[in-house]
């Protein structure tokens, strides 16, 4: 750990959307690949758990925070392997991908400018927005097993699907994502840019702004109303548990109003309301999008 310069008992809470997290054992940045496979090997061979953050969006760490090592992903690269193919470091964030590939004549990503999340956070769950997604693109993945071995698997291999994949939920759990291949198309510069602009402005008028979990539920496939929809209907837009409150402007978001006092707990105390609420007006029970990880509070003196 010292090797890595890793930090010990970093407060989570200072990289999340959200605001809030208990402390990691350790916590290491790393800013390529090679560092990346590393650490992960480093945490195999010490028998320490391993979590992976990326830019810190859609996602809930308990106030008992995480133990073992938490590898904070700042791997940026991105190259151009042929025509509109790219190759993308997992630490890449979304927003600036989409730019700096429309300002390169690719199209395709367009719809990413909204999202705030690294790829490499974005992948397991299928990110995306305006009717596209990452499936849509991607052609293969690199990632790095739980033993720090690397393997190159195809787009097919994922089991992608509505906000889910192998890597969340399937035999690739445990898995880390080290770069992403996608296909893009040829484009113009000027009509990419002017799509990216359309897609951030209406993300500023429905995303609220501040610290938040970001859309917190996914949107039930039963029913032809939204998470947000339902949550608004139900009459728990404004509803707060301590600093945890549910937006006024976009019902699906949770959003961090008082970040000095912020626990987790309050969060997944409105998570639970909303979702009991929602299931006893409508009898759907809401799926959350986001990610909750870590340990709560110990008892223990």
């Amino acid at each position: 750990m010292q090797e890595l310069e890793a930090l010990h008992g970093e407060p989570m809470s200072r990289h999340t959307f959200v605001q809030v997290g208990g402390p990691a054992d350790w916590f290491v940045v790393v800013r390529d690949r090679a560092t990346l496979a590393d650490t992960v090997r480093a945490a195999h061979c010490a028998e320490a758990s391993l979590t992976v953050l990326g830019a810190g969006s859609n996602v809930l760490i308990r106030d008992g925070g995480l133990r073992g090592v938490v590898l904070k992903n700042e791997s940026k690269g991105c190259r151009q392997l042929d025509g509109a193919l790219i190759e993308v470091e997992s630490g890449v964030r979304f927003a600036a991908l989409a730019r700096s590939t429309a300002r390169a004549g690719l199209a395709g990503l367009e719809w990413a400018a909204g999202i705030p999340g690294a790829i490499g956070g974005g992948l397991p769950t299928n990110a995306g927005a305006y009717g596209s997604d990452l499936s849509d693109v991607l052609v293969s993945v690199t990632t790095i097993s739980p033993d720090g071995e690397s393997t190159v698997l195809g787009a097919e291999k994922l089991g992608l699907a509505y906000r889910d994949s192998s890597l969340r939920s399937g035999e690739l759990q445990g898995h880390i994502v080290a770069s992403v291949t996608l296909q893009l198309r040829q484009g113009d510069i000027y009509s990419s840019l002017a799509e990216i602009d359309r897609v951030e402005a209406l993300r500023k008028a429905n995303a609220p702004a501040g610290p938040s979990l970001g859309s917190t539920f996914k949107n039930p496939e039963a029913d032809q109303r939204t998470a947000g929809q339902l949550i608004e209907q139900a009459g728990l837009k404004g509803a707060r548990i301590g600093a945890a409150q549910v937006s006024d402007l976009h019902a699906n978001y949770i959003l961090n109003v008082d970040v000095g006092n912020a626990q987790a707990s309050d969060f997944l105390a409105l998570i639970a309301h909303v979702q009991n609420t929602v299931e006893t007006r409508f009898g759907i029970r809401l799926e959350p999008e986001i990610a909750v990880m870590g340990e709560e509070v110990s008892d223990d003196v």
